[in-house]
């Protein structure tokens, strides 16, 4: 298998080898290519910043408690990966980024941003849809500028600080500072468009691992330090938007807690006021032992039954809320108030979910199978949500029932107490039942105004905003690599491919592939009759090598017997058969030619000699004395034995038997015989 695959490979460099230099010029020319393009591509730099995601770990019984206000957050990574990808969360980002319009100059033939010092200012912007993403050329004048719109095919001139007004766009241009150059401007349009079209497709949210909760955002920008700032104040927008819808929720608790607290202070007063007035005007202070056991209680169950009549006013308020079609978000802040945080918590992925089906369809129609299963889960969890408030209700009504129930029967043993000290007892009740709420909702009060104060955001900073500044993409020197070898691959095969459509042989090598016979030389090309000189250097060394390998591969001191043929007339046969007979009796070797190309004989006019006897008169038994047959040259060592007669049946004569007995006759007078075949 290897030697098999080592063949092909020196037959597949033998192929290409004659297109060496169209091989080199055309991977060159892509190498080229590749740098060209490569050099007017704008380098694009990554920020990187990591945020922690803050759990809600350790809340159970103790979720009321102060020191859990401390922890907060989201428990779902996923659902804080889907918020860093919507709008909503960029939008600041994007206004504070100002890149509604990009400012680019021409250097070194490639367009540079200019991203701090831009010599003018282009404000009060309106652009038509189809002009977002376009260029337009600004170019200054003495007095004003130009502004061409090659899109649109259109200039016109205008004066600076004065409004640009056209059929696609509308803005002013306040200059800054003097500039000779024109100034390239792309409108970016609104920030919805830049957030499409630039910020969703460079911005990156990940999990940094399984295990962590921690979150990796990064940033593609062709100015590194635009990719820092702009993730650093997504950051910023991001910890503040926390902290903004966590006080947001417990104003709306306090707001509740505050209304509640007059009203109870109000009754605390009243009920007072009436106790006392009670006690002076009886002239009882206390009431008796079994007495002070009902009136406690009771107390106990009536305050009780007053926060249950607080969570059955939140409970009713939500259902208000959502009956009304309004967001279950709304009612977030109650539910927190009662703590129902599975339902907050299943609130809030609705919420991610909501964020992602408005992401989704900007991008696909409703009856995409991503859009309807999104659907159709956020149906479920809605469904789910109502099934949780409703059985919220329902324990609080139950819990009420029950409280009830107790209190009839303590008020039934109350009944059957003297008239002055139950009234005593009623009233008793009545202000350690309002005493006792008041100090509840100052206690509740206290905790929410902790709350506003002690709010830390769902998100830490872990590592701000960085770049290493140095390109991630195009990988100039690994463009240029892969080009150069992709450019030699097309081009070797090109040339291979080129070789197969050659029906001729090119190169000594060629032959060498279609042929296991051994290959003496090669031999220049010779005009027609022309034979070797002393003059002919390059000839005449020629046939020395091919002389020289001749006597190597046979050895013998006489009878070598050579045929030469060729594929067809006109290869110059009969002119290397001539000049080898004259080389060969150079050497002294006792040399014969005989011309048995008995169609065209040529020899005879070579060497200028008669064609009245030649081999065919002794092949077809008309001459028998072969010394009759070879002719004598002007060279010492070298004979000739012509064609002889011609005939239609000439070449039935090569089959005669007699051709053995003429070669074996002169095998033992010449050391080597050269036969001028047919072809």
């Amino acid at each position: 298998m290897r030697k098999r695959d080592s063949n092909f490979l020196l037959e597949f460099i033998d192929r290409i080898a004659p297109y060496k230099w169209s091989i080199f010029f055309i991977t060159l020319l892509g190498m080229s290519l590749s740098a060209l393009n490569l050099y007017f591509k704008p380098s694009v730099y990554e920020a990187k910043a990591v945020i922690k995601v803050k759990t809600q770990e350790g809340k159970g019984e103790n979720s009321n408690t102060i020191d859990n206000l401390f922890v907060s957050g989201s428990e779902n990574i996923d659902q804080d990966l889907a918020i860093l990808q919507t709008y909503h969360l960029h939008k600041d980002a994007i206004e504070k980024l100002n890149i509604n319009v990009q400012y680019f100059v021409e250097d070194r033939y490639k367009r540079v941003e200019l991203f701090y010092n831009s010599p003018i200012l282009i404000d009060d912007i309106n652009i038509s849809d189809d002009m977002v993403g376009k260029y337009i050329t600004l170019t200054p004048q003495k007095y004003g500028f130009y502004i061409e719109s090659k899109s649109k095919k259109y200039k016109n001139f205008f004066e600076y600080g004065k409004e640009v007004k056209t059929d696609w766009f509308k803005f002013r241009v306040v200059k800054k500072v003097d500039f000779d150059k024109p100034i390239y401007i792309k409108l970016n349009g609104s920030n919805r468009n830049i957030y499409e079209n630039i910020i969703k497709k460079n911005f990156k949210a990940s999990r940094v691992n399984e295990n962590a909760s921690l979150i990796k955002i990064s940033y593609q920008d062709t100015s590194p330090d635009r990719a820092i700032y702009y993730l650093n104040n997504l950051m910023d927008f991001l910890i503040k938007q926390s902290i903004k819808n966590k006080s947001r929720q417990n104003d709306k608790i306090l707001d509740f807690i505050n209304r509640q607290l007059s009203k109870t202070g109000e009754k605390l007063k009243l009920s007072e006021s009436r106790l006392e007035e009670f006690r002076i005007k009886n002239n009882i202070i206390e009431p008796t032992n079994q007495s002070q056991i009902l009136l406690n209680k009771l107390s106990e169950i009536q305050i009780e039954l007053s926060q249950i009549g607080i969570e059955k006013r939140l409970i009713d308020g939500a259902f208000r809320h959502i009956n009304s079609g309004k967001e279950f978000i709304g009612v977030t802040p109650t539910l927190i108030e009662l703590n129902a945080d599975t339902t907050v918590r299943n609130i809030e992925n609705l919420q991610s979910m909501k964020q992602r089906l408005n992401e989704l369809s900007q991008e696909f129609t409703p009856k995409h199978p991503d859009v309807q299963s999104l659907k159709r889960n956020i149906s479920m969890v809605e469904s789910g949500i109502n099934q949780e408030i409703k059985k919220l209700k329902s324990n609080i009504l139950h819990k009420e029932m029950v409280l009830k129930k107790l209190k009839n029967g303590y008020e039934k043993d109350l009944k059957r107490l003297p008239t002055k000290e139950k009234e005593l007892i009623d009233l008793q009740r009545n202000h350690d039942v309002n005493s006792k709420m008041y100090s509840y909702l100052l206690e509740k009060q206290a905790e929410n105004n902790m709350k506003r104060v002690a709010t830390i955001p769902d998100y830490e900073i872990i590592d701000s905003a960085y770049s290493d500044r140095i390109p991630i993409k195009p990988k100039r020197a690994m463009g240029v690599a892969i080009s150069t070898i992709f450019s030699l691959i097309l081009s070797s095969l090109f040339a291979y491919w080129r070789s197969g459509l050659v029906d001729k042989l090119l190169h000594i090598q060629d032959l060498r592939t279609l042929t296991p016979l051994p290959l003496y030389g090669e031999l220049p090309i010779l005009e027609d009759g022309k034979r070797i000189t002393t003059k002919s250097d390059r000839l005449l060394q020629s046939f020395r090598n091919l002389r020289t390998k001749i006597n190597f591969n046979h050895p013998k001191q006489m009878g070598n017997v050579i045929s030469i043929t060729s594929s067809r007339y006109r290869e110059a046969k009969s002119n290397i058969v001539s000049n080898l007979g004259y080389i060969f009796q150079k050497a002294d070797y006792k040399t014969l030619i005989i011309d048995f190309d008995l169609y065209s004989p040529k020899l005879h006019n070579i060497f200028d000699l008669n064609t009245n006897l030649g081999a065919s008169d002794f092949l077809a038994g008309n001459e028998s004395n072969v010394d009759r047959l070879i002719q004598n040259t002007k060279y010492r060592n070298l004979d000739i034995m012509s064609a002889g007669s011609i005939t239609e049946d000439s070449s039935e004569l090569i089959l005669s038997k007699r051709l053995y007995f003429l070669l074996g006759i002169l095998k033992k007078r010449y050391n080597y015989i050269f036969i001028d075949a047919i072809p």
